[in-house]
Order: C-alpha cells, then sequence, then structure tokens
C-alpha cells in the first residue's frame, strides 16, 4: 500500500468517517451533486466487519434527507425547490419525473431510490404531487435500503472485488430494474384499460 493509500484508510477508518458519510447520504437526498455510493463503497471495504450498519445508517439519514426534501416540494417549492432544481440543470426531469409520479407514483419513487436518477428529483417531486408521505417514506427506504445494502454486503462478501461487480453490472441491474418497471406498467394500463 502506497502512502496515499495507507492515509486515505486511515480517513476511512477514522472515529468520525461515518458521521460524514451520514451527513452526506442526508445531504445527497436533498442537494449534494455527489452519490453517496462514492463514499459509502470505500469506507465499507476499508470497515468491512460494520460495512452492514454502515449500509443500514446510511439508509436511514438517506431517506431522513428525502423527507426533508419531500417537505421542501410539498411546502417550499417556489422558493427552495425550484433554486435545488434549477442549480442542478433538472428542470426537464423534473417535469418527466412529475407527469410520471402523477400516473405511476409509487414505481417511480423506487427507480430513483434504486437507480442513478437523482433522488433529490423524486423527493420533491413527490411533495409537490402529493404523493402520500408513508409511501414515500416505505418505497424510498426499501429502494435506497435495497441500493445500500446490496453493495454494502457485496463489499463485505467480496472486498476489493466488490467495486468491479458494483461497477460492472449496476447499470445492467438499473436496465432490468426499468424493464420490469415499464412491463408492469403496460400490465397495468393493458388490463386496467
Amino acid at each position: 500500500m502506497n502512502t496515499l493509500s495507507k492515509n486515505l484508510y486511515k480517513i476511512l477508518k477514522g472515529k468520525k468517517s461515518a458521521r460524514y458519510l451520514y451527513a452526506i447520504s442526508f445531504s445527497e437526498s436533498i442537494f449534494f451533486p455527489i452519490p453517496t455510493d462514492t463514499f459509502l463503497i470505500p469506507m465499507a471495504l476499508a470497515n468491512r466487519d460494520k460495512a452492514i450498519s454502515l449500509g443500514l445508517y446510511t439508509t436511514l439519514f438517506s431517506v431522513i434527507g428525502g423527507a426533508v426534501g419531500y417537505l421542501i416540494g410539498l411546502f417550499f417549492f417556489d422558493t427552495i425547490g425550484i433554486n435545488i432544481i434549477e442549480s442542478f440543470n433538472l428542470m426537464d426531469k423534473f417535469k418527466s419525473f412529475s407527469s410520471s409520479v402523477n400516473k405511476y407514483g409509487y414505481l417511480f419513487i423506487f427507480i430513483a431510490g434504486f437507480t442513478p436518477i437523482p433522488y433529490k428529483i423524486a423527493a420533491i417531486t413527490s411533495g409537490v404531487t402529493g404523493v402520500s408521505f408513508p409511501i414515500f417514506i416505505i418505497f424510498s427506504l426499501f429502494s435506497r435500503g435495497l441500493r445500500f445494502l446490496t453493495e454494502v454486503v457485496l463489499c463485505r462478501l467480496m472486498g476489493d472485488k466488490a467495486k468491479n461487480i458494483i461497477k460492472k453490472y449496476s447499470f445492467a441491474l438499473t436496465i432490468i430494474l426499468l424493464t420490469m418497471v415499464i412491463g408492469i406498467i403496460i400490465l397495468k394500463e393493458v388490463i386496467f384499460n
């Protein structure tokens, strides 16, 4: 291990590093631009014995941040929410997501929580469109938990090989998930119309 790697490893194993991870997870659900996974995976690899608890707390703080995003969308969209969306140049995604949330609700919350679609968009849009808050929380917990716990379990079981597996198969898994959801939507349209 070179000096830079040793220093990074020390930082990742530090007592306050988990707090920083949880703060990032919380803020990424509202405004922070870098995905939480970028920090979670190296921390889970450096702390393999604590990987599961890191994943659980990361999920919890992400959903708490999502709840704040939901409340911003519900009560403060015209002042705060619109600024967040515009600062990330996500207005087109917001409009598209809004119409999808109105039509399919919880499925799109799940997709945004699990895939690379910015979760902050799902949170704010869910508040704006009036998605049931309990439904938002349940599907956020499920999707964010599935995403983060899959990553940390792989890190715990496979070590450094997990990074390559996550990188290699996350896109394929996203495509499979989106295909399944589109299939469900088509079935719903055919059966109920």
